[in-house]
């Protein structure tokens, strides 16, 4: 079995490094980090979707499957859009439950 490359997580891990610190500034950089992780992770899974091109047939080429026939390279892209893709939906929801805590406390404090 293959191991899968570090670099895979780089894309997940600048994006949770990033929403952790946007709590930091104001909401309109924590909703505008979150979207634009959003696109990118998105990018990276049609980029590298359209990189593998078609599938080889193992008949033609010296592999064994289908897989083994296609670049690993761009299917490292693609796993590291879905994964950047599940992290932007998981801090979607935390930010979504945040936000509401934010906004109550405030009004606890106000009233």
């Amino acid at each position: 079995m293959d191991v899968v490359p570090g670099y895979v997580f780089v894309l997940p891990a600048v994006i949770v490094a990033g929403w952790i610190l946007s709590w930091w500034g104001a909401r309109r950089v924590r909703w505008f980090l979150l979207s634009a992780a959003t696109v990118v992770s998105v990018l990276c899974v049609v980029i590298g979707w359209h990189a593998m091109g078609p599938p080889a047939d193992p008949r033609t080429v010296d592999c064994s499957s289908s897989w083994a026939c296609t670049d690993p390279g761009s299917l490292y892209v693609v796993a590291a859009g879905l994964l950047g893709s599940g992290c932007c939906f998981v801090l979607l929801l935390l930010t979504l439950v945040g936000e509401v805590l934010v906004i109550r406390k405030g009004r606890r404090n106000a009233g």
